[in-house]
């Protein structure tokens, strides 16, 4: 296992790439990466082999996380997954002496409460959620979580929500303006008197298409998806505060090229490197530099970045076990048939 990347030679300090002494790290010679091809611009893998005489060999990313022991040294997860991952220690401690592009990540990226420092993990990238709109002759045009929800009591059978009481239920609390991870029953009370006379009027399990509505009027959902909507549709990010979705890049236990797997990370988050995956995925870096590469329309689009005027408030999902048991509690009243129909 890494501690301080447990290498021959790597006891000695400073360990960083740039070193040119007897005691450098030098990358191993293979990577082994379990990150989609999908995640990343066509030149992320020719860049990193051309700068450190790496030969990268693609691996399947494996579901739910299940690594095989040496079989990859790179893997791209979810913040759920990231953090069961730390919880039953199968993700390795970073030697962040290895990663110096990790001070370009901003806030609230740089120290997640599910990964406290970012000990375990770098973010890649991330999208937000808020929700799409399409233009409809006497509807307002809403901008807050608030108006969002009062669109279904206007519009009923029109306005789409997942079935998914932790994305929904914090919604809704913001809307009745309190924190998206609250737990406190008065807080909680006030999200299930917004959300109960709305059963039957919001659409539960709504979906979207390629950026359209399906003939709906809105719907919750990240921005992915509404990078380029369709005609009259736009993707609406509330002021009051959302979360981020970030995916994240660990190291599995018993990584078999553990330098190699650090240089990597290091070059997720070089601003080139970024902004070229930003524009190749339509998520967001938390790398603040990579703004100088990407497009001013790209920077723009609020399905991929947060509008700066006026700020959003940015945070994460992180609900204790008492608030995600209310939250259930909330949604099964929410989908349980109304009597005597």
């Amino acid at each position: 296992m890494l501690a301080g990347c447990t290498r021959p030679g790597s006891s000695a300090a400073p360990q960083t790439f740039a070193n040119r002494g007897p005691n450098a790290q030098v990358p191993d010679p293979n990577l082994l990466l379990g990150v989609s091809p999908r995640s990343m611009a066509a030149t992320s893998v020719p860049a990193f082999t051309k700068r450190f005489k790496v030969k990268v060999t693609m691996v399947a990313p494996q579901p739910g996380a299940d690594f095989a022991q040496g079989a990859v040294d790179v893997v791209l997860v979810d913040q759920e997954t990231l953090a069961g991952l730390v919880d039953q220690k199968r993700v390795e401690p970073l030697d962040r002496t290895l990663i110096a592009n990790r001070k370009l990540v901003e806030p609230p990226f740089d120290d997640p409460p599910f990964d406290p420092g970012s000990a375990h993990s770098v973010p890649k990238d991330y999208s937000v959620v808020g929700f799409a709109l399409a233009a409809r002759p006497g509807a307002a045009a809403p901008v807050t979580w608030a108006d969002f929800f009062a669109l279904a009591s206007t519009f009923p059978g029109q306005v789409a929500v997942p079935d998914d009481p932790a994305i929904v239920v914090g919604a809704a609390l913001v809307a009745t303006g309190h924190d998206w991870n609250s737990a406190a029953a008065s807080d909680l009370d006030d999200a299930r008197s917004l959300l109960i006379p709305l059963r039957g009027s919001l659409v539960i399990g709504g979906s979207v298409d390629s950026g359209r509505l399906g003939g709906g009027l809105a719907v919750l959902c990240t921005g992915l998806g509404f990078r380029e909507p369709g005609h009259g549709v736009r993707f609406v990010v509330p002021p009051e505060g959302t979360i981020a979705r970030p995916r994240l890049l660990c190291i599995p236990p018993y990584a078999p090229d553990p330098v190699s797997a650090h240089a990597w990370l290091n070059h997720a988050l070089d601003p080139l490197t970024a902004a070229r995956d930003t524009e190749r995925t339509g998520r967001a870096t938390p790398v603040g530099e990579a703004s100088f590469a990407l497009p001013p329309a790209l920077l723009a689009n609020p399905a991929v970045y947060p509008p700066a005027l006026p700020p959003v408030t940015l945070g994460f999902a992180d609900t204790t076990p008492a608030g995600l048991e209310a939250r259930a509690d909330i949604w099964h009243d929410m989908t349980a048939p109304a009597a005597g129909r």
